[in-house]
């Protein structure tokens, strides 16, 4: 039971639902294939066997030494289609306005509530949910040896934060500083602080990614090319896909038991032993299944606005708090 659990959780965190499961992998192993736990697998007679798909609901957040660590800095909801092998990856942007909060906030409140808001956004039930913060997933990419990610955008961020050097003055004059902040407001005043920032640079390729690199590809948002919260959800997709295909090598895999023991302490999740069991006799072999990146965006179904208390905020073009058209667009999409 232990190893299925354990599997299921790693793989949401590589976010191709689908693979969480592992089973063409698990029941080839010579350790595992007589265990009792695939036995169950094999004989159980799912709850609801006319269920042919659920969602998981996928977020990372900042995390202890981060500015607003309790903060869902990436949200994703994996849609998993047992009929057509498809498993949907819905991006949802972190400035979403909902119930006067952004949505990012939800997850600091509760996990509860966090499933809750991106119900109403999606209008899909959120069945699961598993989260991980940033230094976790940097471990979480290492552990499975490194990714390659397929870059879909080059670009260059000038401006992408030092982690420790937020309040670096920069050898800046309190006078000078003091004349940037008559001058400047936002990211503009921060900008002027350029040893707070390092470059990055990925160009459109196949690229090798350790944990590190991996954290500043999804986490960048002030490149000229592909910047912003809409880019970086389709970035986000990109590496879970790279670590769903990481996952399922044989590589990753040749010490299965010792690597998912190290996996499952980088997770939380409200997935028990018998969802597990449930859902393997539902989905069949993972190896089947392909993905689906699916974005709402300003370029669709949002469009920016300001909150009463001055925030930045993103709400359905059909108007604040209706969210029917976004509804029906998830919907069509969905394969």
């Amino acid at each position: 039971m232990k190893i299925l659990r354990i599997a299921f959780l790693a793989s949401l965190v590589s976010a191709v639902v689908s693979t969480t499961l592992l089973y063409k992998s698990l029941s080839g192993s010579r350790e595992t294939k007589p265990s009792a736990i695939l036995e169950q697998v094999q004989t159980h007679i799912p709850k609801e066997p006319d269920k042919t798909s659920f969602n998981i609901l996928l977020m990372g957040y900042g995390g202890a030494g981060h500015s607003g660590g309790g903060l869902a800095d990436a949200i994703l909801l994996a849609n998993v289609n047992t009929l057509t092998k498809v498993v949907n990856l819905i991006a949802v942007p972190r400035d979403i306005w909902i119930e006067n909060m952004k949505i990012n906030s939800a997850f600091a409140e509760s996990a509860v509530k966090a499933k809750s808001v991106v119900e109403k956004v999606t209008g899909l039930p959120v069945d699961y949910y598993a989260a991980i913060d940033f230094s976790r997933f940097e471990r979480a990419i290492d552990v499975l040896g490194g990714i390659t990610v397929d870059v879909p955008v080059a670009f260059t961020d000038r401006f992408y934060p030092i982690k420790g050097e937020e309040n670096n003055l920069c050898d800046y004059a309190l006078e000078q500083v003091e004349q940037f902040k008559a001058q400047f407001s936002g990211f503009e005043l921060e900008k002027q602080f350029a040893c707070r920032y390092e470059t990055l640079n990925f160009r459109q390729e196949s690229t090798p990614m350790n944990g590190a690199t991996a954290l500043k590809f999804v986490r960048s948002r002030h490149a000229a090319e592909h910047g912003g919260d809409f880019a970086r959800g389709v970035r986000q997709q990109a590496v879970l896909t790279a670590a769903r295909n990481k996952l399922i090598s044989l590589d990753v895999l040749k010490n299965i038991d010792e690597f998912f023991a190290e996996f499952s302490k980088l997770i939380v999740s409200d997935v028990d032993e018998e969802d597990v069991i449930e859902i393997l006799s539902l989905t069949g072999n993972p190896s089947e299944y392909t993905s689906k990146n699916i974005n709402i965006s300003a370029d669709n179904y949002l469009q920016s606005s300001v909150s009463l208390d001055g925030q930045y905020i993103l709400i359905p073009k059909a108007g604040s708090g209706n969210w029917q058209e976004v509804h029906g667009f998830i919907k069509s999409e969905i394969k």
